[in-house]
Formats: structure tokens, sequence, C-alpha cells
């Protein structure tokens, strides 16, 4: 794909020169942030990083058409995390290693081992009060987002961000899901259902695939709708049975998709 201006020739050699002088480096940070006016108001600007690690993420975002790395520089997130915590993708469960969510309760609603402190007697009585519907597990869990941006020394660092504690909703595939339906049409219709999620349930989480549970990867699928207190704590009874509804619509809607590959004709020989 071509760039909106031509690449200007010998620019590693004008870059290096910059980042060896600190002073250049600030001067280049400054007029970047007037040429935006609300730049210095706003919260985690990117005002505040050294000079040297603004100048740097911005030449390797030049060199490598990288935006990413500028734009944790700018705003400490990268462009997916702008469109996660703009809730427009969903979250895999433990994604890099990293529990999210957090489980608070066991499969009977009983709190784990040092979970008792953790939890709040109201938020844990808010939860007992739902009532369990066979189409999904419940349990009480803290969740949160991510977002990245530079250290001092220009090292990449993650951050948690609106970390709340609320009902977490899970709906099971079948476990020939993942052998018969790829993640691109899987996930296209998990994002639909994100959609609906949205509109329906603003700042809802959705968290979807495979769950590690006491180090062992589990071979079922997993559809986790997580209601945060803080959101949805005056109106939960109603904001369960919505959240069930979007839950059971999205595994319903990648059932079919299963049987209507299994009944196209091309399939029967390339596969799915």
């Amino acid at each position: 794909m071509s760039t909106i201006f031509p690449r200007e020739e010998k620019a590693e050699q004008i870059f290096d020169e910059i980042l060896k002088k600190p002073h250049a480096c600030e001067r280049l940070k400054d007029t970047f942030f007037e040429a935006i006016p609300s730049a210095e108001e706003s919260e985690g600007a990117g005002t505040d990083i050294p000079g040297t690690v603004f100048a740097a993420a911005l030449f390797t975002a030049y060199e490598n058409k990288d935006l990413s790395a500028f734009m944790m520089a700018v705003c400490n997130s990268s462009v997916f995390d702008l469109l996660r915590n703009s809730f427009l993708i969903s979250i895999r469960f433990n994604d890099k290693g990293v529990e999210n969510p957090i489980f608070l309760t066991d499969e009977n609603g009983d709190l784990l081992s040092g979970s008792h402190q953790h939890a709040c007697a109201k938020k844990y009585k808010m939860f007992h009060k739902q009532d369990e519907i066979p189409d999904y597990h419940m349990y009480m869990a803290d969740g949160f987002r991510e977002k990245h941006g530079y250290n001092e020394k220009g090292e990449i660092e993650t951050f948690r961000i609106s970390e709340h504690t609320g009902i977490l909703m899970l709906f099971e595939f079948p476990e020939s899901v993942t052998l018969e339906i790829n993640e691109e049409r899987s996930y296209a219709i998990i994002w639909k259902y994100l959609m609906k999620l949205q509109e329906q349930l603003p700042r809802a989480l959705m968290y979807y695939g495979r769950r590690d549970e006491n180090g062992v990867e589990k071979n079922t699928s997993k559809l986790g709708i997580f209601l945060p207190f803080c959101h949805f704590e005056h109106e939960m009874k109603k904001t369960v049975e919505l959240a069930n509804g979007i839950g059971l619509g999205c595994r319903e809607a990648i059932l079919a998709e299963i049987k209507a590959l299994k009944n196209d004709p091309k399939n029967k020989t390339a596969g799915v």
C-alpha cells in the first residue's frame, strides 16, 4: 500500500542525528503538541514522556509504517487498544497469559480461597440474587481492560484500566465448533453480537476463545459476557436477561453457520 507522501531519501540518517540530541527531541515533541491545542489539558496525552522516547516512537513508526508504535507515545494506546477500549472488539480469555477475567467464585457460587476479603458483601449478595439459567454458568469476577505505553527508558509497558467487579455469564460452545468452523468465520459472528451487546448494554465486556483452568487449556470454546456492578447494579436482573438473549443468539448463529457449511457441496471436498 502506497503512502500519502513519497518517503524522504536518507531519512534514517537525519533521524539518527536528531536522536543523539535530547533538546532536539524535546523541540520536536513540543512542536507536535502545539499543533493539538487541547493536548496539554488531556490526561495521559503523552506530553509527560521524555522527548527522546517520543522522537524514537515517531521515527520508528515512519520507518516501519507501524502506527501503534507512535500511538502509544501520543495516547498510551495501540490501535487495537483504542478499538478494545471503545468496545468495538471483544477480549480473548487470558490474552497473552494474563488472567482476565479473574474468577472470584466457583461453579457453585461460593467464594474462592483468597476472594473473601476482596469481594464486597453487598456485591456478593447482589450476585446471589440472580437466578442462574441452564443456558449459561454465572460467576462473580473481576474484569479489566488494558492499554500500552512507553516508560522513561522507552520500554513498552502494559497498564490495566477500568478494573471492576461484576457478574460473568459464561456460554459454552460444543467442542466440535473449533474443528468445523475457522476462527475468521466464528469471529465475524461474535463481532456482530458484540455490536448488539453494545447497543443494548453499553460498556458490558465480551470475552471469547478457550480459557485455561489451573494451567490446563480447555478444548471447548466459550463466550463470556461481563457485567460490571458499577454500570448495571440498579437493573441487574433485566440486564442479565438481555445479556442471556445475546449470548444464546451468538451461540445459535455459530451453530447455524456450521450447519450451513456442512450442507454446502463446495465444502465436501475442500473442508471448512
